[in-house]
């Protein structure tokens, strides 16, 4: 196996360990490397990537994480200059079209428009007599778009500075953080359905309205405002790219390479490790693992801070979920197979359902996420031809799958496999009401649960999106790239917020830590080589 985790890998020296493929560690790896510093990767899956990866079945290709990113389709934005940098101008996206969202709520269908004025004035063709309070929705919109970056780029600040002015640059943030998404709105209006469009999209973020910080709201509709895109050559074109870069500057990534430990001496982070005994030192060590993992099961017990944890363990991990992987007989076109995702709500009361749901065991969930991969990348085809993929997601907490943790993946019995093929028909009868063309074309159908997201990411609830984007989220400040262990770095989503471009800004942020350098200003001004 390529990139197999071999001990001859101890006889090396690095100027970084990272523990993770994931976005936010491969960015810190071909920045770190782009920068001359040495670097190894450490990931225990059997693949790079983390949810950039994706996986075959006979001639189907999915991903499992990435199903659109928004802002890379404008030039000059940060966000794609930043991707343009990571990969050496190699990632090319391909724009899903005018409509890249799509909700279809008690039968009523809404489109998400690409372009601010466009979205905005679609939505007050759906509700006129709510103008006022539409365009106040997306001014606030635009100023929270507007105060992240000062809030976030202080999480590269060393805490004594931090503890000075960091105040001040989370001040404007704060003030929508602190609220809920539905409180901020009812201030906007009294009409539930409208806020539930508004609202529609709160599955990238894995939180209902009344649960969510109005903060990581606004910075998912800005994200996307100016449309969707997908890589072309699909997920794993991502993580491909970087790895090229990470090699190609004398970096290595190691798979099947499970990290024990963080060896902490005299509150100094010196090295990590393995399960095998091994033990890799480097000046600096970095963990994509999650907040949660990193200092509740890489660090020993013994040296553990309750600063740390206390506070940390009081914020829930997101929401787990189940997918249906559909590969297709025909093509996209045949089937006449949009680009756009879709959101499918069994209600306009979001909160009700979904406490409902949360609470009654083996429940349906009032939510379901319809991705066409192979739609939204013209590549597929060449690759894949004469067929299609969908993916279906709910949401599924942990606990209804809980009395099968501790049995091996793709062995734990028939009651176990029974579940997962009821679940799997819900969300082919969930597909099949919207787009019933499909139907007899079905010709691979895989499900995945939270324990098959817990095997392969190491998560222990199986949440794909980390910990919970509530206000109090926001409010814990060891949620930065430098820990209070010297040399011990955090990256990842959880330093961020959920998406693939905020694990990717987290590589940034952790190297701006690492390397005390204006990283940003590199990456503005990197121009693409013809």
């Amino acid at each position: 196996m390529k990139n197999l985790y071999s001990s001859e890998l101890t006889k090396t020296t690095y100027d970084c360990i990272i523990i993770g493929s994931g976005m936010g560690g491969l960015t810190t790896a071909a920045i770190l490397s782009k920068a001359g510093k040495k670097v190894l990767i450490l990931e225990k899956h059997y693949v790079i990537g983390g949810f950039t990866h994706t996986f075959k079945r006979k001639k189907y290709e999915w991903d499992v994480g990435v199903h659109y990113v928004g802002q890379v389709n404008l030039e000059n934005n940060l966000m794609r200059k930043a991707f343009d940098y990571i990969s050496d101008g190699k990632l090319k996206w391909a724009d899903m079209g005018d409509v890249y969202d799509q909700a279809i709520i008690e039968g009523d269908t809404y489109n998400f428009l690409k372009g601010r004025e466009n979205q905005l004035n679609q939505m007050i063709k759906y509700f006129p007599e709510e103008e006022k309070a539409i365009r106040t929705y997306y001014d606030l919109v635009k100023e929270i778009g507007a105060s992240y970056i000062t809030f976030f780029s202080e999480r590269t600040m060393p805490f004594w500075l931090s503890k000075t002015v960091g105040y001040f640059l989370r001040k404007k943030f704060y003030k929508y953080s602190r609220q809920t998404t539905y409180d901020v709105i009812r201030t906007l209006t009294s009409n539930e359905k409208l806020i539930a469009v508004l609202c529609a999209q709160c599955g990238n973020y894995g939180l209902a309205p009344q649960k969510s910080s109005f903060a990581i709201h606004g910075m998912i509709v800005e994200h996307f405002i100016e449309g969707g895109n997908y890589p072309v050559g699909g997920a794993a074109a991502i993580h491909n790219s970087l790895t090229e870069v990470i090699e190609s500057k004398g970096g290595t990534i190691a798979v099947k390479a499970d990290v024990k430990r963080i060896i902490i001496e005299n509150n100094k982070a010196i090295g990590v490790e393995m399960e095998n005994g091994d033990k890799l030192y480097a000046p600096s060590i970095v963990s994509n693992a999650g907040a949660h993992n990193t200092f509740n099961n890489l660090i020993a017990k013994e040296i553990q801070k309750v600063n740390n944890t206390k506070e940390l363990n009081k914020i829930n991990p997101s929401v787990s979920h189940v997918c249906i992987y559909v590969g297709l007989n025909a093509t996209d076109e045949e089937l006449k197979l949009p680009k756009y995702n879709i959101w499918l709500y069994d209600s306009y009361k979001f909160d009700a359902f979904q406490n409902s749901h949360l609470e009654t065991t083996d429940s349906t969930s009032p939510l379901s996420y319809i991705s066409f991969p192979s739609s939204k990348d013209p590549s597929y085809q060449s690759k894949h031809p004469g067929t299609a993929t969908i993916q279906v997601i709910g949401s599924y907490p942990y606990n209804w799958m809980k009395e099968w943790e501790d049995e091996k993946w793709q062995k734990r019995g028939d009651v176990y496999e029974d579940k997962k093929e009821e679940i799997k028909n819900i969300l082919l009868e969930k597909l099949y009401a919207i787009l019933p063309q499909v139907k007899g074309r079905v010709e691979v159908c895989e499900l995945s649960t939270p324990l098959s997201t817990k095997h392969f990411s190491n998560y222990a609830h199986g949440e794909i999106y980390g910990l919970e984007h509530s206000p109090e989220r926001f409010n814990l400040l060891q949620l930065r790239a430098k820990t209070n262990y010297k040399n011990l770095f955090l990256t990842g989503q959880d330093i961020v917020c959920v998406g693939l471009g905020a694990a990717m800004f987290s590589g940034v942020i952790t190297s701006v830590a690492i390397l005390k350098r204006n990283v940003l200003w590199k990456i503005t001004k990197y121009k693409v080589k013809e």
